[in-house]
């Protein structure tokens, strides 16, 4: 697989933005936008979208190939809870459940074959649009056409890979600002310690400082009893008989 085809790959952020636009715009999102007025405005959303989606970091395609990819993408989530007998949990993407629940979920089988067909219609038709403000060149669009031959589930893989990252990075980011919050809290706590042992310190000190005054005050207490002594055996021995 070249890189080119990688590439093609719509991003993350371009198919969130497309199932944005079709929950905004449910009518197209279900295809169900028929007749000459149903086609003129999907026409106009879907240049819309195209121009959104295009803005968007990810891979430049022309609108026939946003058309195809939409239509694809709603194919294969159909298909992958069909096969598992309409259970829904076999899909583990959160865009795969959501397209499901906006778009699938209350389709019955007709619908689902109808709004296929008039998206297979509308994307035939496409091909006599003028997309010349959508693309730089035709040559381009010849381009970009094959490279969405791509299997959407190479397409899903991807997203799910691109979903898993970001889950993961921002399991990552919270452990990060815990350990960030928890060494604050350490160091504040430090902080406290060395607080509390300095002032343990210098209470020390002043009681070493008391003992020493007692001390000195028991020293000349001492001294002055002696000299007491000696004065009082002095005026004793001194005195008449």
């Amino acid at each position: 697989m070249t890189e080119r085809a990688i590439a093609s790959r719509p991003s993350l952020e371009q198919v969130m933005a497309i199932v944005d636009f079709m929950k905004q715009h449910p009518a197209l999102g279900l295809g169900q936008l028929r007749g000459i007025e149903g086609r003129e405005e999907s026409k106009k959303l879907w240049m819309k979208l195209t121009r959104i989606v295009n803005n968007i970091n990810g891979p430049t395609r022309p609108m026939k190939s946003w058309i195809k990819y939409w239509a694809d993408k709603k194919s294969t989530v159909r298909s992958k809870v069909v096969s598992s007998g309409n259970d829904s949990n076999i899909l583990s993407s959160n865009i795969d459940k959501r397209i499901w629940d906006l778009f699938l979920a209350n389709d019955d089988g007709n619908k689902s074959r109808n709004s296929v067909k008039v998206e297979n219609s509308f994307l035939e038709s496409s091909n006599t649009y003028n997309e010349n403000s959508l693309e730089d060149n035709a040559a381009d669009e010849d381009i970009h056409l094959s490279e969405t031959n791509e299997p959407v589930d190479i397409e899903e893989r991807h997203l799910n890979l691109m979903e898993k990252l970001v889950k993961v990075m921002t399991e990552q980011a919270n452990a990060m600002l815990q350990l960030a919050q928890a060494s604050q809290a350490s160091s504040e706590a430090m902080e406290k310690m060395a607080e509390a042992s300095n002032i343990q310190s210098r209470a020390i000190e002043r009681l070493a400082g008391t003992f020493e005054t007692i001390g000195s005050t028991a020293h000349d207490i001492t001294g002055a009893l002696v000299d007491i002594d000696a004065t009082m055996k002095r005026f004793y021995s001194t005195a008449p008989t």
